[in-house]
């Protein structure tokens, strides 16, 4: 039962609190560790710098399983109480599922505020990123942005996380969330082509179930709340291999046929059939149907670890 009482703290703590602040967050802190073990990479010589950005993977991902590990284990035997609240303060920052509707709906509002377009500096602090265009990011740009990115993290920063936590308990979901940070960090093009091809593919590898997981649950969601369900599932199925990536295809395709609507990101790809205009609505269904498919998400993995 202590496992049931984790999950249902954590899960309690996310939605009343959000997200810790950034001196307290842990993935903070594997950020700071990373960037700490990059300032020693080599700076020439791919053979040595993929070598080099394996071993800096592991080494992370083995610190964040075992640090969690043992923690939780002393305390357990400490004291059954004290392990049950580190447990579901630890596995909390693992995973984060308030926070991505809430920046789809303050996204729709600030769309809806400003009529001839929202402030860039404004959007780029929710996105992360602003959508390129040469006379700045339209409505529709900035509207699939936020529908592909509340896509994408429904796997990344929920579904996954939760994934290894019923497998390998509150490390296992902190190990993933350590490969994620590994993958966003240094598993990309440019400087990192081959210091990060490591930890790139182990994320796809860490992702591969959790990904096409999660556009089931958007095709179930979408049956729910009386969406598109067939358009989701027969977009997952067709438009899934349109990204370079793997896994981030699935959810994305999911959310576009059962929202009908088509997802682009400029001269890279487009999800799903422009069946009805892109607009703020579109959020809002989006939002929905996110909530819907991850509460039932969290109901499952409840059910698991009470089994």
């Amino acid at each position: 039962m202590e496992t049931v009482y984790i999950i249902v703290l954590a899960l309690a703590l996310d939605l009343v609190l959000g997200e810790y602040p950034a001196p307290l967050h842990p993935v903070v802190w594997l950020g700071k560790f990373i960037s700490l073990l990059d300032r020693f990479s080599p700076s020439r010589n791919p053979k040595i710098q993929f070598i080099y950005g394996a071993f800096l993977s592991i080494l992370t991902v083995s610190v964040a399983f075992t640090a969690v590990f043992f923690i939780l284990g002393y305390l357990k035997e400490f004291n059954t109480a004290l392990y049950v609240l580190a447990g579901g303060l630890i596995l909390k920052p693992a995973f984060c599922l308030r926070e991505q509707w809430v920046i789809a709906l303050k996204i729709k509002k600030l769309l809806e505020k400003n009529r001839s377009g929202a402030p860039p500096k404004e959007l780029e602090t929710l996105l992360g990123t602003v959508p390129h265009a040469e006379d700045g990011p339209s409505r529709e740009d900035v509207i699939s942005a936020s529908i592909r990115s509340i896509s994408e993290n429904a796997s990344d920063f929920f579904v996954a996380p939760l994934f290894y936590f019923i497998f390998l308990g509150v490390p296992g979901a902190f190990a993933y969330r350590a490969i994620n940070t590994l993958d966003s960090m240094i598993g990309y093009h440019g400087k990192y082509e081959y210091l990060g091809k490591f930890a790139a593919r182990l994320d796809d590898v860490a992702n591969f179930v959790p990904a096409r997981l999660t556009a089931l649950l958007f095709v179930i969601g979408a049956f729910i709340l009386h969406q598109n369900y067939k358009q989701a599932l027969r977009s997952a199925i067709s438009d899934h291999a349109n990204t370079t990536s793997p896994n981030a295809g699935w959810p994305m395709a999911a959310m576009a046929g059962a929202l009908d609507v088509s997802l682009e990101k400029a001269r890279c790809y487009t999800m799903g059939k422009s069946l009805r205009p892109l607009s703020t609505l579109c959020l809002t269904g989006a939002a929905r149907l996110y909530k819907t498919g991850m509460f039932i998400w969290a109901g499952i993995c409840i059910a698991i670890v009470w089994m």
